[in-house]
């Protein structure tokens, strides 16, 4: 007797069921996907439980035939494909025929439905997969597909689910991402009778957004749009200081279609290369629209992940795409105080001159110590004055404080001070580097100063920046920068910090090209199959970034790198940048540039000007406009903000000006 045997109907479907329904969210993939395939404008998806006790989603669609509606939960039923060449065309976001059929064979199903030209509607009934009955009710156009008692005749299956909450959560981020797929649907979630979100349909990304994700993501993004390779990208992506700990905001949709792909991902974090922080990961909502036969989705069984024809050509389109939109993006960041505090009614109305009588109470909720409330009230802060004999470049050594300041970082000899000079002149551009010349002629400049004008410091703007007025540095760190009615926090240090690397890359992407470095001896580098195969490939790419190689089996010996690299870290590099190339995740024109971004990091953070330290007014005058005639510099290269801004109707609303 043979051993082969050819499965029973209810057994094929739980394998087929196995593939598509994982838990609740599977199931509300599948249903609502068929929804918007069928044309619908209106589509309400609610859950109870987590799901297993009820799915239901209703849709304003092209609804269902009576006589199809047996057919629609068979195995491999689909209205959406009749040959083979239609998979080269898909354009649904079901095609498989295998969702309904799935799904009713693990739970108790209700499907109702009507057709705009019918004159009532059809109600199906399933139980385990088999039909229980079909009648005529009823019904609205559309479809409406109750799911309940989910895995009911797979006990063992249901107890690997998650608590009820656990799956909500899992389904509310499913549906949120159709959501975004779709701006021209309204799409409405209800989680055990309550209302998670609702979008307005009007086909407007930003509007729908702001309805899935909420007010504080939908703030900090900049628009995005670009074509390259016959691929369009648009959408939004996160300012850099909407960047996330996870990936879990980078929604990717191809077609329509919500996906995870390595090279979408890839693209995105490199063109993020110096605007966040390397522990970070950017956000966006960012659609893909190509043609369909560049791209397969039929790889995966929830179709999450695709493949492309030419990885390349998508990694150039998204990355040029995001870097250009992060580039023309000009924006600060607002500075948002705390909460203002109520005052204690305890001491609302304390007469100021009673506070030697406050009871130890009173003194705990004024933060005061009991035994010596009148000195915290008392006490001068330190202050110093320079005799008229010392350079301004130097900190001060001694100061009118009990306990003067004995760190000697803190201090700069006169010969540090003069090569702080130097880095700092050759940071700046040709026609202000004549304002200073030495530390010396800075003092007499200063000398000449009137008392008056130390204490407003305006400088006359340059043609290149607004009107603006230095109110002053705090902790040697920070300068308070007056400016169109808002007050310009700048952190001196980042900001120089990214003046100089801008300067920097500029040069070297003006350069003639990457000089390499002779090895004496050769660096062997283990490649894999693949990478092998793309080192020979791309050994013309590789060439102009300064690599020069001979590729044998398993390995590629080195014999020139480029002339910035150490030789201790070319190994890893090349390595790095051939399985990048074997995946389609990049080029080494973009890699190489990143590297060198990344090697500039270093030197721009070591001959920035640093922050505890003093600096000479010209010298924080200069930072400031530098700052304020280049709005796109808003991120040192390690990611952090420079410049907060403080408006007026927020240190109003502190000071309980306005309501």
């Amino acid at each position: 007797m043979g051993r082969i045997n050819v499965l029973d109907f209810e057994i094929a479907n739980l394998i087929a069921a196995g593939e598509v329904v994982e838990r609740p969210s599977s199931v509300m993939k599948e249903l609502i996907e068929n929804s918007i395939d069928s044309g619908a404008t209106k589509i309400t998806a609610e859950i109870k439980k987590g799901g297993v006790a009820l799915i239901r989603v209703s849709d304003n669609g092209s609804g269902i035939e009576k006589e199809d509606l047996p057919v629609a939960i068979k195995r491999h039923a689909t209205s959406k494909i009749r040959t083979k060449d239609d998979l080269s065309t898909i354009m649904t976001l079901g095609f498989r025929g295998e969702a309904l059929a799935a799904i009713s064979s693990v739970s108790e199903m209700t499907i109702i439905t009507k057709t705009k030209n019918a004159e009532s509607g059809s109600m199906l009934t399933s139980e385990a997969g088999r039909v229980v009955d079909v009648a005529e009710v009823g019904a609205a156009d559309g479809t409406t597909v109750v799911v309940e008692n989910l895995f009911y005749n797979v006990p063992a299956r249901r107890k690997f689910l998650k608590k009820d909450s656990t799956e909500a959560m899992n389904v509310a981020a499913l549906v949120e991402k159709v959501a975004l797929s779709r701006p021209d649907i309204s799409i409405q979630l209800l989680i055990d009778g309550e209302e998670r979100f609702k979008t307005p349909g009007d086909g407007d990304l930003y509007n729908t957004v702001y309805a899935v994700l909420g007010k504080d993501f939908a703030g900090k993004l900049i628009e995005a749009d670009g074509t390259a390779g016959g691929i369009r990208v648009h959408g939004f992506i996160g300012r850099s200081d909407n960047a996330r700990r996870n990936r879990n905001l980078q929604n990717v949709f191809i077609n329509g279609r919500y996906v995870k792909s390595l090279t979408a991902m890839a693209a995105i974090e490199k063109a993020y290369t110096s605007y966040i922080a390397p522990e970070c990961f950017p956000s966006c909502v960012l659609f893909l629209e190509m043609s369909p036969g560049i791209v397969d989705v039929n790889v995966h069984p929830a179709k999450l992940e695709v493949k492309f024809s030419d990885e390349r050509t998508v990694f150039e389109a998204i990355y040029y795409t995001v870097k250009s939109a992060l580039e023309a993006h000009e924006y600060r960041p607002e500075m948002e105080l705390g909460a203002k505090k109520k005052q204690s009614p305890l001491t609302a109305f304390l007469p100021i001159e009673d506070k030697e009588n406050r009871t130890r109470a009173e003194q705990v909720k004024m933060n005061v110590p009991a035994e010596r409330g009148s000195e915290v009230f008392q006490t001068p802060k330190p202050t110093y004055k320079a005799p008229a004999n010392e350079s301004v470049w130097n900190k001060p050594l001694k100061v009118s404080s009990p306990k003067p300041d004995l760190n000697p970082s803190s201090e700069k000899t006169p010969r540090e001070s003069i090569e702080l000079l130097e880095r700092f002149r050759a940071a700046r551009p040709a026609e202000a580097a004549g304002e200073i010349k030495t530390p010396a002629a800075t003092l007499q400049e200063n000398k000449k100063e009137t008392a008056a004008e130390k204490s407003t410091r305006d400088i006359a703007p340059s043609s290149e920046c607004p009107q603006y007025r230095i109110a002053g540095e705090v902790f040697d760190c920070y300068v308070l920068v007056e400016l169109d009615g808002a007050l310009l926090v700048i952190d001196k240090h980042a900001a120089h910090e990214r003046i100089i690397f801008e300067e920097l890359k500029k040069k070297c992407l003006s350069g003639s090209g990457v000089v390499s470095q002779t090895l004496l001896l050769p660096l062997t580098a283990i490649l894999s199959p693949a990478s092998e195969s793309a080192a020979r490939e791309y050994a013309s790419d590789l060439h102009s970034v300064g690599f020069d190689f001979t590729v044998r089996d398993g390995a590629a010996d080195i014999t020139a790198i480029p002339e910035d690299v150490s030789p201790f870290d070319a190994e890893g590099l090349f390595v790095r940048m051939v399985d990048e190339l074997a995946e389609g995740r990049g080029n080494p024109k973009l890699t190489d540039e990143i590297r060198r971004e990344r090697a500039l990091y270093q030197i721009a953070c070591k001959a920035a000007i640093k922050g505890g330290r003093y600096y000479n007014d010209a010298i924080i005058k200069w930072l400031v406009e530098k700052v304020l005639a280049l709005p796109d510099v808003t991120v040192c290269p390690h990611g952090r903000p420079i410049a907060y801004k403080l408006t007026k109707n927020e240190l109003d609303r502190q000071f309980d000006r306005i309501k």
